[in-house]
């Protein structure tokens, strides 16, 4: 992407890729994204339109058999043909929801050693962002 494109751009590339893939999942429609960035849905449907085009041309280098179709443009995903695939699905969101949950607990439980660490023990494990060099170089 050229300096120019990048400057115009109001917001950031990541909070772009963030709101398509909402999009694409379905937890969010094209109105509802373009009210939240504050931007018109011409906005966001050219946003979808460049990440499609960027995924296609992903595609076809990475692509082994020319001769296979490239896969359908579409704005969402293809839904679970079958209850079993849904069922699947819905084990490993739960799967994924108590892994982050335990993610989340030892965040806090490390965050909290760090801060009883340096209140009470007196010792600072944090890592400084400036350091100064030592002396016995």
């Amino acid at each position: 992407m050229d300096r120019l494109v990048k400057l115009r751009m109001k917001q950031p590339e990541g909070v772009m890729r963030q709101i398509v893939a909402q999009i694409l999942l379905g937890q969010l429609n094209i109105d509802q994204a373009a009210e939240r960035l504050k931007v018109n849905r011409q906005t966001v449907q050219r946003w979808m339109k460049k990440i499609e085009e960027e995924a296609e041309a992903s595609q076809q280098t990475a692509a082994i058999d020319i001769d296979q179709p490239p896969p359908p443009r579409s704005a969402r995903p293809a839904k679970p043909k079958t209850k079993s695939q849904v069922d699947e699905l819905r084990a490993k969101v739960l799967t994924l929801e108590e892994q982050l949950e335990e993610a989340n607990f030892k965040a806090l439980y490390y965050s909290t050693l760090v801060r009883i660490a340096k209140h009470e023990l007196g010792v600072d494990i944090e890592k400084k962002s400036v350091t100064k060099p030592s002396g016995s170089c």
